[in-house]
């Protein structure tokens, strides 16, 4: 995928979990909207900013890494397991889904500059 492409990916994943996150029922579905987001944010801001990225979530920390984006990767650690505790676990609380938003945030702002 181009860069445009993740960006655009990632602007239409972020938009419809806005409006789950405070819908407790819901709270999968955001946590798993704000994840996705963020891994297209991240293949954008890698690619604009490092010509290069990878489409895959695996192993994504240690790409950031050898790219010296060292927080990034810790942003997107934690968005994982966020991610698993919610879609696997019973890790929905309005905390969790909160601070995956918030990560997002950071993801996407790191990306648009």
């Amino acid at each position: 995928m181009l860069a445009e492409n993740h960006r655009q990916a990632a602007e239409d994943l972020e938009y419809a979990p806005l409006s789950l996150q405070t819908d407790p029922r819901s709270a999968r579905l955001a946590i798993e909207g704000a994840w996705a987001a963020g891994q297209h944010w991240i293949a954008f801001g890698c690619q604009t900013k490092h010509q290069r990225h990878q489409e895959s979530h695996s192993r994504l920390g240690t790409f950031l890494r050898s790219q010296g984006e060292k927080e990034v990767a810790e942003w997107w650690d934690e968005m994982e397991r966020i991610r698993q505790g919610g879609l696997y676990g019973g890790g929905t609380d309005h905390e969790r889904v909160q601070r995956a938003f918030q990560l997002l945030q950071n993801i996407h702002t790191w990306a648009s500059q």
